[in-house]
């Protein structure tokens, strides 16, 4: 049943906190909040009161790595695609996540080497596609991360997009000496792998005179992209000038910045901007580069994704919001709403109004620990727990 009432909820909207609302869903979609308790009675909808937890849009997340590992949690160790899809979906939907985008490497030859799957890149992006049509708990979409050193896979790409699989696009640049690996950086990891100096650069130009596909073959792709409609990001930019050819291209999201000074750059040019919520959740980047909350209480960071972890993004909402970082409602904004525009899907989704899909997820928020309650999807109730002993469901009649 996807017609509901949701009573005694604190409902956070895009722009403020309702400390007790009520929500009715009709075929999966909000069609009224009420600042009250709808109390008259019809025997097509469910009724539950939410007891006073949180209520709030479901999460967004337009980048996570989690398939890839899912399918391969180690090297030359291959799971079954459909069966890693369908646990991840139910990892994903307890984390409160009702949209993802599956972020699939393309042409990233280390990546592809330390997982030494018996899956071609072709296989996975078709599988996971296969899936994603099926019977789901939440809405999977497929985010192609291509990385610019791929040269055989450059048609690929647009075989890919051709065939409808991919929602999300973006280009990505692993050479060391640049992006998240500057020289010194790079330096220092070839040591504790147990490199000398003079075998770390000679590595590093190995890798740095790999073939990559030219300015010329990029804009012709992003012009494909354009035309599908298709989103389409960058990844690890760390020059101002850098950010800025991006956007003349027509790139408008920004992947975790390297620097402040490049989050600042793509803000003031109306760019999405990325951050990692298990950025924000450690206290900071793995590799020592942009700390996202500091991006955040700047203002040059608005959405959060999960990266590599996603638990991280309903932590670190309510990180930011319990060390005042940000409103609660802004919070979740950056989770949600702010993810939703980037991707071009807040017509639909992202944020609790009239109209929108009934994706929501309940939040019980004590001892600064949130739990996901339920997890609703387009009207459907994907994750049901009781709270303490109290039964959640009443079932009655409401009009």
């Amino acid at each position: 049943m996807n017609n509901i009432v949701i009573n005694n909820a604190k409902i956070i909207t895009p722009k403020e906190v309702i400390s007790e609302g009520t929500i009715i869903i009709k075929n999966g979609v909000i069609a009224e909040i009420l600042l009250e308790p709808k109390r008259n009675q019809s025997d097509d909808f469910m009724v539950f009161d939410a007891q006073g937890n949180y209520l709030m849009p479901g999460i967004i997340d337009i980048h996570t790595d989690a398939m890839d590992y899912e399918i391969n949690p180690r090297t030359s160790a291959d799971f079954p695609i459909d069966v890693a899809f369908r646990e991840l979906e139910k990892r994903l939907c307890g984390a409160g996540i009702t949209t993802v985008y599956h972020s699939i490497h393309l042409g990233y030859r280390d990546a592809e080497f330390n997982l030494r799957s018996k899956y071609s890149r072709k296989q996975v992006f078709e599988s996971v596609f296969e899936e994603s049509l099926k019977h789901t708990m939440i809405h999977n979409k497929i985010h192609l991360r291509f990385e610019i050193s791929g040269n055989e896979d450059y048609e690929l790409c647009f075989e890919l997009i051709e065939k409808g699989y991919i929602s999300l696009f973006s280009f990505m640049d692993h050479t060391p000496g640049q992006g998240q690996y500057p020289f010194d950086k790079y330096l220092a990891m070839a040591e504790k792998r147990g490199l000398t100096k003079d075998q770390a650069i000679a590595e590093l130009e190995r890798k740095r005179s790999r073939p990559r596909i030219s300015k010329e073959q990029i804009r012709v792709l992003i012009d494909f992209l354009k035309r599908k409609n298709i989103p389409i990001a960058s990844h690890d930019d760390d020059s101002v000038e850098k950010v800025a050819e991006n956007h003349d291209m027509g790139i408008t999201i920004c992947e975790f910045p390297i620097n402040m000074e490049t989050a600042h750059r793509a803000t003031g040019l109306k760019m999405s901007v990325i951050g990692g919520a298990s950025n924000v959740l450690r206290g900071g980047s793995t590799g020592g580069n942009l700390n996202a909350t500091d991006a955040i209480a700047n203002g040059v960071m608005d959405t959060l994704c999960s990266d590599y972890y996603p638990p991280a993004i309903l932590h670190s909402i309510f990180m930011l919001f319990e060390q005042g970082i940000l409103p609660l409602n802004e919070a979740v904004n950056m989770a949600t709403l702010n993810a939703a525009k980037a991707v071009k899907i807040d017509n639909l989704t992202g944020s609790i109004e009239v109209g929108k899909n009934a994706d929501l997820v309940l939040v019980n928020y004590s001892h600064t620990f949130p739990t996901v309650l339920k997890t609703i999807v387009s009207g459907n109730i994907s994750s049901k727990y009781n709270l303490k002993s109290q039964p959640v469901f009443e079932y009655s009649n409401i009009s």
